[in-house]
């Protein structure tokens, strides 16, 4: 294990933590999860938070020890969008364009530099046909069940699949991953449902976002293991 990667996580996991509560409650509505609390920095949700983002970041540096610090950052930074989302989605049932598609857009960017700096272009390719695929898919799901896969949903899967895809040394390998990203994702998504279900005893809307957070998590850490 790289000391510097797993001090830095540990650093910066608190502060962004903050950061990531701080944002959300922007876009909390009427939903009573982001309300402001009387003693914010003890509340429940807070420690809910800080203990995600600390998790997630002792893991990115397990996962990326013998990685540029380039490619370690921009997870980080990844992660940290994911779990923003996440949040936001289980409050208020959707994934704002104002956070999303400049994800998109930062990743890409962050995709072509860190490659071309690591002298290695084809992963360009690569990041680019893992969005690409996970893009087409959930589009064909919003497509037969709007109201099941929002739209939303399906912008979420261009910086899903570019992260995804960035791991693979080939433009199969890309594909296998895109593709366990999302069995994991509606896995874990189906599980839950069903335990809704059986909770309220009625179909009901829940947000899909996180668990597409999850698969995306879960593959990248294990992508070596999948394509391996």
């Amino acid at each position: 294990m790289d000391a510097p990667h797993l001090v830095v996580s540990i650093v910066l996991a608190i502060p962004m933590a903050r950061v990531i509560e701080r944002v959300a409650m922007r876009f909390s509505t009427s939903r009573p999860w982001f309300r402001n609390e009387p003693s914010p920095r003890l509340g429940l949700r807070t420690i809910v938070v800080t203990t995600l983002v600390a998790g997630v970041y002792v893991a990115t540096a397990f996962r990326f020890d013998r990685s540029g610090w380039a490619e370690y950052l921009a997870y980080l930074a990844l992660f940290a969008v994911l779990v923003l989302l996440s949040i936001i989605d289980i409050g208020e049932y959707r994934l704002p364009d104002v956070i999303v598609l400049p994800a998109i857009a930062l990743g890409a960017v962050i995709v072509v530099v860190v490659s071309l700096l690591d002298d290695d272009p084809d992963r360009i390719g690569h990041a680019l046909i893992g969005a690409a695929v996970a893009f087409v898919v959930l589009l064909a799901a919003h497509l037969v069940s709007p109201q099941g896969m929002g739209f939303g949903d399906v912008k979420f899967a261009l910086l899903l699949g570019l992260a995804v895809g960035w791991q693979a040394g080939t433009m199969i390998e890309s594909l296998i991953l895109v593709l366990w990203m999302l069995l994991i994702g509606f896995g874990v998504g189906s599980l839950v449902g069903v335990v809704l279900w059986i909770m309220r005893r009625r179909n009901a809307p829940f947000p899909f976002g996180p668990f597409l957070a999850i698969g995306t998590f879960v593959t990248v850490m294990v992508s070596g293991s999948l394509v391996g």
